[in-house]
Formats: C-alpha cells, structure tokens, sequence
C-alpha cells in the first residue's frame, strides 16, 4: 500500500546531500555524553537536547540552532545557582556539502564564557537586589561570552554578549506574568516586541547579521522518560500522565545564523554540538584547579534520543569522545539492529514481531552520521507556541501530516516533487515529539515499497511540553519562576491521541494510510474519518470526490464504510465530528488496545487530495 504519508517518511530517511566541500582541523577528544555513565557527573557539561530549524525574516532565511545543558535545574535553588562554566567550551558545528554524508565538520561555532561578581564578599551570590535591567548594580554575579567562528582558514571572532540572571522570582519579576516575580513565568510569545524585558535586552547582535543568546529556559523537551527506561511500563488512562522535565530548567544557547553566510540555501546542513574541557585538571589545598592542556571532548548530542534509546552502555562514553566522521564504524550496528525495537516487541506487542529488529537502514539512514540534517531550500518551519501553533504544525512532523517543499531533494515517484518532513528528521523543532516520532519510525518499516507506518502516537501518554515556546528568537520558553512553579504537570491523558493525515489519492495500491495505537485495559469508543469533496470548500485544489475508509488490525480488516450518512448517522453527529458531505466517510467502533491502520480510498478508482482522521469519541 503506497501513501503520501508513508513516502514522506521515506524522505525523511534519503536526503539528497548537497556540495559544499571544506573540512576541519580536529583537536583532542574524549569521553561521554547525556544519560552515558561519565557525563552525568558534569551536569555543567551534560548536553540534553539539540535544535536546528528554518526561519525567515524580512525576506531573508536564518538557521535557528540551540545547545542545552544543566539537565533537570531545579528553579530558584540557592545560594549556588545554575551558570555555564567558564571551564567548558561549548561548541555548534555544521556539516556542509560533502563533509555532511561524512559527517566531518565545516564550521564550528565557540562558545566561551566568564564569570565576574560585583561583590564577592556577601553571600547573596546572584542577586543584592531586584533586577530591573541585565547587569544593572542587583544582578550580582554576570556572566560575558564570546562567540568565535571557526573554519580551516581560520578563525573570527563574530561578537559578546552578556547572560540574562536565572527566574529566581521576587528578584527578577519582569521574567514573571505582569512583571510580578510571585506569578509563574510568562507563556510563550509571537512577537518580538513581547518579549520579557530580560531576553530582549540580552540579545546579541553580532558580526554579519548573526544573532546569539544564551540565558536559562525551560526544558523545551516532554516525555515520559521515567516509565520509558521502567521496563517500558508506559502509563495509560485519563489523568495518569508525567512529563519529566515538566517544571524543570536548563541553560541554552541559541545562536541565528544567516543562511547567506553558508553558501545560500540551495543545500542540506548537519548539525550537533559538543562539551570539552581542558586535558588535565591539577588540585591543590593553596590554590583554585590549575588547568592545562588541549581541549577534550566530553560530550556530544545531535538527533534525539540516539545515544540513549539505541547505543549500548559499553558505548555511550565512546559516542561522547567522538566524532559523527566515526559513526558509521562505531555505531552503525546499533541503529541497523536496534534492542529497543526487540524491547518494543516484547514488551507492548506481548511477544509479536511487529518492528523490524535487522537489517534497519532506514533508521542508519536518519542516525549515521549522527547529524540532524536540515534543508534550507525549503519556506520556513512551522512553529509552535506564542499563544497559537502555525497553521498546519503537528508536533508528530511528517507522521501529522506537516510537510514541506525542498527544491535540492527530488522526492519520490507518485508524490509531489521534493516533499519532506516539516520538523525532526528534518531538522528538530520545539516542541517535536521526539519520543512518538522516534517510536513511531522503530515500530515502522521504511525500507519496503509500499512502506509499513504503525504509528506511536501518544506512545507516552503525553503530548504537550508543559510551557509554551515563543515563535520568535530564542524560541525555547521563559525560564520557570523559582517562586511559583510546579513539577510534571500533565499535559495530555488520553488513551488515544486524536491523529490526522493528508495526502494524495491515487488508484490501486496508492492509498493514503494513518495509524493509531490504542492504550489501556478498558476499550474504548473511536471514530474514524475521511474527508474529500469538503476541502474544495477550504481552497484545496484536486479534493478527492467520493471517499473510501477501511481499519485493519494486524492486516485484518475489521470495518469500513463509504458514505457516513448509510450507518451510524445519529452517534457520528451527535460525536461532534460528522463530516461536512455526504460522500465522505466515517463510523464510530469500540476498539481494545493494540495498532491499528487506516486506509482510504477514492470511490470507483477516483483520485485527489484527502484526509484520514481518528479522534476518541468516550
């Protein structure tokens, strides 16, 4: 069965690689990495997430990237607080043209920072006052940055900037709603003009039309991380949701870089960071550490979830020393035979082989060189937060239908020419359900034509980051008030999280497929749709006229129909989402837990655009 959606997938593990070619001189490396065994005793150090999406302002493109780190920063805590370290080198690199398949680096962007206090003989370490202004004579301890770029011709020196002070509460009321340091952190915005006054005033406008800023923000990642690594015993039921980073702080560094300054747009770019520290660390009871030698990486991040969901224990340390140019040799074997998909089967499916375990060059495709790959040749990302998601935006990429047009990726046959994912593989946006997509593609087979989508929506029970991001740089939300806040509030407690897919039509076996996963003891009450003749109505051109809608389990069907109005007419309006034309279809069935697939149709071989949709109707 072939489908629009499932070929989006596809090209979301086939990027077409563009040509830029330039290499790196590299300097020492070793070890470890977020949740590897080393790296969690450098919290300082401990990359959590990596982001890179396309923007677009005043007719010009930017590369929005961002490092986290400081994972799990409690608000507010004292007298110490949460700050980068002057000892660590925080770095972004991009991979461009041929060094991208091989995973060598082109470009790398520096990141060093320096602490200093106004008074160092009180104890009141971050603030002697309430902060009205960054740096003003209350904010005690200040940190500077500067930001070099490097390259093998050499390096420059693109700006400074100075680090906002941490949402304590009372002391620094304008991160706060009403500029109240005892209300909880202001939500997310889509102007630049509202942004809190801190961000705004720390902001760096650097050299050649870069931005830069790098403060504390709340953890732009959610999932139910506890009950993933508790044997997979993942919650279900209304009201039995955990987010956990819910409540919980990091450090961020965003950096805006002009697509003009990469060679133009017409091109694919890796992204990831890494964390070094100096070689030797010398301790003394006279004196401060004495530090000395190269640089040695100690940690990495780029894709999500890779290091942790695939890559062995003996080899997570190995990941953080080294490089992606490595990748292939060292990690391969994990993204093309990966235990989670073993895991996956023994424990949600009851022992049935359901995600293919071998041969996975579909997710080596996406994982190796651990890069997250971004095409610029495309419009701008759709973003999510500052009080209304993008038209168009699902947090589940290419799996919710949310796609885009590249003009360097040929696309597939039978889809419109050069459509991929519109958030993670390509690129990684906040707010992208990590966890749901990386399951969803586990649990998927992406090698085959036709492709096998099972999708793992909701997989954790959770679909929402507990604070809303902002659509404007620096995208990741306002820090948590140390004040007024809450840990793992829930944000989704559905058994079934209402899905929604669109593509194109065509006859025989190209077919537009969603999928869905049921959760929980009880059964419950699914209503099942599809959607054609009424999208002319909303200026789509091509509508499928007559639909067809199918659902399988385990490649059986179990129910169909054709027109709505035949069955069930009086539950499916009563349900709230009747369809809009008689020739569409939908039925409403109790349904026990397990993967189920929908398939739609056109009538007596029709074709055109359409919709497939389930939605939790009890």
């Amino acid at each position: 069965m072939k489908t629009d959606r499932t070929k989006f997938t596809k090209a979301a593990a086939a990027l077409v690689l563009m040509a830029l070619p330039a290499t790196l001189v590299h300097h020492a490396e070793a070890s470890s990495h977020m949740d590897a065994p080393l790296i969690t005793l450098d919290p300082a150090a401990n990359t959590t997430d990596v982001y890179a999406f396309l923007t677009e302002r005043d007719g010009a493109k930017y590369l929005q990237v961002a490092l986290s780190v400081y994972p799990h920063e409690e608000p507010g805590i004292g007298p110490n607080k949460y700050n980068f370290d002057d000892n660590v080198l925080y770095q972004i690199f991009l991979s461009l043209g041929d060094d991208l398949p091989a995973g060598r680096d082109t470009i790398a962007y520096q990141f060093e920072f320096k602490t200093a206090y106004k008074n160092d003989a009180t104890i009141l370490q971050s603030y002697l006052g309430v902060v009205a202004d960054i740096d003003d004579a209350s904010q005690n301890l200040t940190q500077t940055y500067t930001v070099t770029k490097v390259t093998d011709s050499g390096s420059t020196v693109l700006g400074t900037g100075i680090v906002p002070p941490n949402n304590q509460g009372i002391a620094t009321p304008k991160y706060n709603v009403g500029d109240d340091g005892t209300n909880p952190a202001r939500p997310g915005v889509a102007d630049a003009s509202a942004l809190d006054t801190y961000t705004k005033q720390s902001i760096a406008n650097l050299a050649n039309g870069y931005r830069s800023f790098a403060p504390q923000r709340e953890d732009g990642f959610y999932g139910d991380v506890q009950a993933v690594f508790d044997l997979l015993q993942l919650r279900t039921g209304v009201g039995n949701t955990f987010d956990s980073q819910g409540g919980y702080n990091v450090h961020t560094i965003a950096l805006e870089i002009p697509v003009s300054e990469l060679g133009g747009d017409q091109q694919v770019v890796g992204v990831y960071s890494t964390t070094s520290r100096r070689a030797m660390r010398v301790l003394s009871n006279t004196a401060d550490p004495a530090l000395t030698g190269d640089w040695v990486q100690v940690g990495r991040q780029g894709n999500p979830l890779f290091a942790e969901a695939l890559v062995g224990i003996k080899d997570k340390d190995l990941y953080n020393r080294t490089k992606p140019e490595t990748d292939a040799v060292n990690f391969a074997q994990y993204a093309e035979e990966p235990e989670l998909a073993a895991l996956i089967n023994a424990i949600v499916f009851g022992g049935s082989e359901v995600a293919p375990t071998t041969g996975r060059t579909d997710l080596a495709g996406i994982f190796i060189p651990d890069l997250i790959k971004v095409d610029l040749s495309t419009g701008p990302a759709r973003l999510a937060g500052g009080g209304s998601d993008d038209s168009g935006y699902s947090r589940m990429s290419v799996f919710g239908g949310d796609v885009l047009t590249s003009t360097v990726q040929a696309g597939l046959p039978g889809f419109p020419a050069g459509t991929i994912p519109g958030g993670w593989p390509n690129g990684r946006r906040f707010g992208d359900d990590v966890i749901d997509i990386a399951v969803t593609a586990v649990i998927s087979d992406l090698r085959t034509d036709p492709l096998v989508i099972r999708s793992a929506d909701g997989i954790d029970n959770l679909s929402a980051n507990d604070a809303i991001y902002n659509k404007v740089f620096p995208y990741a939300g306002t820090p948590h008030n140390g004040r007024n806040y809450a840990h793992n509030p829930v944000a989704s407690d559905s058994p079934l999280i209402n899905f929604s897919a669109r593509g194109y039509v065509g006859v025989g076996d190209d077919v537009l497929i969603g999928g869905f996963i049921v959760r929980g003891d009880a059964p419950v009450t699914v209503l099942m749709r599809a959607q054609g003749p009424s999208l002319t109505a909303f200026g789509v051109e091509g509508a499928l006229q007559d639909t067809v809608i199918e659902l399988y389990r385990d490649g059986v069907l179990i129910g169909s129909n054709d027109d709505w109005q035949d069955s069930q007419r009086a539950d499916i309006e009563a349900s709230g989402y009747a369809p809009m034309d008689p020739r569409e279809s939908a039925w409403i069935q109790s349904l026990t837990s397990g993967a189920y697939t929908t398939i739609v149709r056109g009538k007596n071989g029709s074709t055109g655009v359409g919709i497939v949709e389930s939605f939790l109707v009890d």
